[in-house]
């Protein structure tokens, strides 16, 4: 899979304006292109000038395809002037799921029911800035907590790992739950209190520190779209 996850800031008058031309761009992504699998776009709960797309395509020529496709130069050019600072864009490759896992967003029948359209899921869309020479230990490790998140978590739909594919020291999560709810229940399990002490030192300090004080760290919040009746889970992938 060819993977976008990016972070993006607006100006505070244009939040309505941005969230309806990434929605016409999110619907042209998934609904109009081939090997587009996902499209989701995060409104921070704390900032909702803050905002992450993860836009998951089949491979690199099918963003390549994304890229001419008419809604999205509508949303290029509608958004423009909406940005408080410049989107920031990592390319990714996907570390877990590995094997085999559910990536298609769309449900067949889903943008016909309008009962189940509010975003009412919670997403986690968070960098982690890892030393060099301990990014493939903290990928074994944070793949023990994503089988442990999406096996024996109800309310864990999916706990996906991306890799920036040119700097591997920087990862990404990117984790949806049913509600917040669900979400504190993740963080006291045994599995990620196994994690968090296992790769604890693990970190590159400085960008970690640069990222969380500045406006291109984490967002945590709600689905501005899909709906909570498109596919959200990843399955239960093993590797």
């Amino acid at each position: 899979m060819y993977i976008l996850m990016v972070r993006l800031k607006v100006k505070d008058d244009r939040i309505d304006d941005f969230i309806e031309a990434s929605i016409g761009d999110g619907v042209g992504s998934v609904l109009g292109e081939p090997n587009c699998y996902r499209f989701d776009i995060i409104q921070d709960d704390e900032d909702p000038t803050k905002f992450a797309f993860c836009e998951v395509y089949e491979d690199e020529a099918a963003f390549q395809y994304h890229t001419m496709a008419y809604h999205f130069h509508q949303w290029r050019d509608a958004s423009a002037d909406m940005f408080a600072e410049p989107p920031e864009v990592s390319f990714c490759r996907s570390v877990y799921p590995a094997g085999p896992a559910d990536w298609d967003a769309y449900r067949p029948g889903a943008v016909d029911d309008p009962a189940f359209q509010s975003g009412t899921l919670h997403v986690i869309h968070a960098p982690q800035y890892v030393q060099a020479d301990k990014v493939d230990d903290f990928i074994d490790a944070v793949t023990l907590d994503g089988i442990g998140s999406t096996h024996e978590e109800p309310g864990c739909l999916r706990f996906d790992v991306y890799q920036n594919i040119d700097d591997p020291t920087e990862l990404y999560l990117y984790e949806v739950y049913v509600n917040a709810a669900a979400f504190d229940y993740h963080v006291a399990t045994p599995h990620i209190k196994q994690w968090r002490d296992t790769v604890a030192d693990w970190y590159d300090e400085e960008r970690r520190d640069a990222s969380m004080a500045g406006n291109m760290g984490a967002r945590r919040g709600r689905n501005v779209w899909p709906p909570d009746n498109f596919n959200w889970s990843s399955g239960q992938p093993d590797f």
